[in-house]
């Protein structure tokens, strides 16, 4: 499951001692500013060890006027621990193997690897064939995609991100043929554009792939052209499944025709390359790379439905929102009792009130919101808005 490394909360000064783990976000400066009175990204556990009287550091801010305090809590969540008590809370709840997602993880990356050691090397046709046959078997029978996705370190983006990004988009795939909106075959098809779809960024110099400033136009035009690549190598590997070449050419058009490589416009976009610009958006946004810092799900979530009918095909965004819910798994919330918890999974027919994760007195619980009578307060995935800025979905 993807989450936050840390969520943010304004507080009453008075309560900082309440939250030991939590560190402050910005520094506190002495009236000059010349000095740091209490630094930050450090936390209040280790500012207060060591003093007679821990208070004092509330009694300093409250001298200086300061009423609350903006701070960051890191998340601690163990996904296989709270994958096991949201089954036994719900055993309907499928989701995607583990030992299978860890597979496909070392596939890709074999695959993609070899691929950018030689670039005369043949894509192995059969192995991305065989890969997808066997994720196909798993989204046939999964009730929650999003607590399924991979969480990864810089280094293995690229693996990682197309074995979401293919999960999430055959599962698009799959809802939208359960509402008898597309045939069958579609899943599959999707599942393999979704491992192919950027294996040209192999053969894209990685001094560009990794630049941390804005990219100059020659750059741009040679990151845009990880599309061809793309093609070009699964076209060599034997690849000639009209549909999927179509999904993996056009995953970066967008709906309103602002995308590229040719700005076409609503259904003139392939059904695969719509679905994947939705999986691919998502997946992107939260993850983390060099050059930029991971969003939330929530703020991901919230990006693209605010792009529902310009970038992003509506029917695919409504599928989407059926499959997260409102706060998707990963998110953290403040509950209508003032505690806060993680989403984990949606509940069925209640968008609104999905099942929760929070640890009490070290045991972590699993809650049904609906069951329980409680709601979501807020979202508390606030990271500033310019992180929404974000260069990743038009690459």
């Amino acid at each position: 499951m993807k989450t936050s490394s840390f969520y943010k909360m304004r507080i009453p000064v008075s309560e900082l001692l309440n939250h030991q783990n939590a560190c402050l976000t910005r520094d506190v400066l002495s009236q000059t500013g010349s000095t740091i009175l209490i630094p930050s990204k450090v936390p209040i556990s280790k500012l207060t060890e060591g003093l007679d009287n821990p208070k004092r550091i509330i009694d300093s801010l409250t001298r200086m006027g300061v009423k609350k305090v903006d701070i960051e809590i890191p998340q601690d969540i163990d996904s296989e621990e709270v994958i096991s008590r949201l089954k036994e809370l719900d055993p309907t709840v499928v989701v995607i193997n583990n030992e299978v997602a860890t597979h496909a993880q070392s596939t890709v990356d074999s695959i993609y690897s070899s691929v950018a050691l030689d670039k005369k090397y043949t894509l192995p046709k059969k192995d991305v064939e065989d890969l997808g046959k066997s994720l196909t078997k798993e989204i046939a029978n999964v009730s929650q995609i999003a607590i399924s996705l991979i969480s990864s370190s810089e280094n293995e983006y690229v693996q990682s991100h197309a074995v979401n990004v293919s999960l999430l988009a055959g599962y698009i795939a799959k809802k939208l043929v359960e509402d008898q909106k597309a045939p069958a075959a579609l899943i599959d098809r999707t599942v393999l554009a979704g491992l192919l779809f950027d294996v040209g960024k192999t053969r894209i110099p990685k001094e560009i792939l990794d630049k941390k400033g804005n990219l100059t136009e020659k750059e741009l035009a040679t990151m845009r052209g990880h599309v061809d690549e793309s093609l070009s190598i699964c076209k060599e590997a034997g690849v000639t499944d009209k549909q999927i070449l179509e999904g993996i050419a056009t995953h970066h058009e967008r709906y309103d025709g602002s995308g590229y490589p040719r700005g076409i416009v609503g259904t003139q976009v392939p059904m695969i390359g719509r679905i994947l610009a939705v999986a691919d958006t998502f997946d992107a946004m939260t993850s983390a790379r060099v050059y930029k810092n991971a969003v939330s799900s929530k703020l991901s979530f919230n990006f693209i439905m605010s792009a529902n009918e310009t970038e992003f095909d509506p029917d695919i965004c409504k599928i989407f929102i059926a499959g997260m819910g409102v706060y998707p798994p990963g998110s953290t919330v403040e509950l209508s009792n003032g505690k806060v918890a993680t989403v984990v999974a949606m509940t069925s027919g209640n968008l609104l009130q999905p099942k929760v994760t929070l640890k009490e007195d070290g045991v972590t619980k699993i809650i049904d919101l609906a069951t329980e009578r409680l709601f979501v307060k807020r979202s508390l995935d606030e990271e500033p808005r310019e992180e929404l800025a974000l260069p990743i979905p038009g690459f």
